[in-house]
């Protein structure tokens, strides 16, 4: 293989903190606005309908920490994407699509879909990541890209 690919699966992405702690913040800010404003209409709702809106909130904040932050191609074609709740091994081939914010911003959020699920990571239009899309198109020719640049997934020239 080519030493450019070789160098590409050793790449580590990281989304800017201040992405990831803005959007934090946000959903606090969120949080902390609408918890009270519920609480104070209670009385007029039900029992069922206030563990519904609860639900909601805990399965937001659930679903907020399962975003990756971070990916890691590694030496054998497989990425390694991490979250704060958790982090997923998938190989590169196992990748049927990648899709990129639809405004085709340079910053947002991806999402892979994997064989089961959907994993988001936060997106920075950064060289790092350019490079690891790029290895996973050349690891994978069947992958779709969708709302990502030409640019942004270019095969690797062997």
């Amino acid at each position: 293989m080519n030493d450019s690919i070789e160098e590409a699966k050793r790449t580590v992405y990281q989304a800017p903190m201040i992405y990831v702690a803005l959007f934090y913040i946000l959903l606090t800010v969120w949080t902390v606005i609408s918890v009270p404003l519920i609480v104070s209409k209670a009385s007029g709702l039900g029992t069922a309908l206030l563990l519904m809106i609860g639900f909601v909130i805990v399965f937001t904040w659930y679903w907020s920490h399962g975003i990756s932050y971070r990916i890691r191609m590694e030496g054998d074609g497989s990425i390694q994407l991490t979250s704060f709740r958790r982090s997923i091994r998938v190989h590169s081939r196992k990748i049927g699509q990648v899709e990129g914010p639809a405004l085709l911003i340079n910053f947002g959020f991806i999402r892979f879909r994997l064989e089961r699920e959907k994993v988001i990571l936060f997106f920075d239009k950064k060289r790092p990541l350019q490079q690891i899309l790029s290895t996973i198109r050349t690891l994978n020719p069947n992958v779709r890209f969708k709302n990502l640049s030409p640019k942004m997934c270019q095969v690797t020239q062997l």
